[in-house]
């Protein structure tokens, strides 16, 4: 009597595993885009906080608001956001580097996040007020 496996037999084993691989995949990725989107509402809450520490600040010393939130350059990785070696006040005592899988600086006041390859929310820092919002129709999944 020989021990082991017959082709025939592992030949089914692999299509079984194969079967349950195609359904983990979906439930993976959506709990991949749930974990991103809430990295992305901490981010957000973190910034408004330092925004409102800094009008506090402002308003208490009688300073204007910042007019812009760093010096990163436009669509390119590895830039600090949202903290400003050169000025007067860096909102965020470390910053947050810019990338294609995260935040990145899209015009001089409007960042992009992103949430997978396909979707991303914009934000528009208000220099006038002094606030970062959202801007576009994913926003009120935000709140």
């Amino acid at each position: 009597m020989k021990a082991g496996f017959t082709l025939l037999e592992l030949i089914f084993v692999i299509i079984i595993l194969g079967i349950l691989l195609s359904f983990s995949i979906p439930f993976l990725e959506k709990h991949k885009n749930d974990a991103r989107f809430t990295k992305l509402k901490i981010d957000y809450e973190l910034l408004n906080s330092a925004l409102a520490l800094m009008r506090n600040e402002a308003k208490l010393k009688k300073l204007n608001f910042l007019d812009k939130l760093d010096n990163a350059r436009l669509n390119k990785a590895n830039e600090r956001l949202f903290y400003c070696v050169d000025c007067e006040y860096s909102l965020l005592e470390n910053p947050i580097y810019s990338s294609f899988k995260s935040w990145i600086k899209i015009s001089e006041n409007t960042y992009r996040y992103f949430l997978n390859s396909k979707e991303y929310m914009d934000f528009s820092y208000d220099g006038r007020l002094g606030i970062l919002e959202c801007v576009g129709l994913k926003c009120k999944e935000l709140i």
